[in-house]
């Protein structure tokens, strides 16, 4: 289970620790946080690309 960055969506500070993926959907005041979205982004579009060729 990968545990990731979060952020409380209420108070908008950062977890002081990793969570675990399935949390999101429990708590939902917990976001990831842009840099977790965008760290995710950037390994679809590279396992996209690899697929395509």
């Amino acid at each position: 289970m990968a545990k990731v960055d979060a952020y409380d969506k209420t108070t908008g500070r950062k977890i002081p620790y990793k969570v675990p993926e399935k949390w999101f959907g429990i708590f939902p005041n917990l976001r990831k946080t842009p840099i977790q979205k965008a760290a995710e982004a950037s390994k679809a579009s590279k396992a996209a690309s690899t697929k395509e060729g």
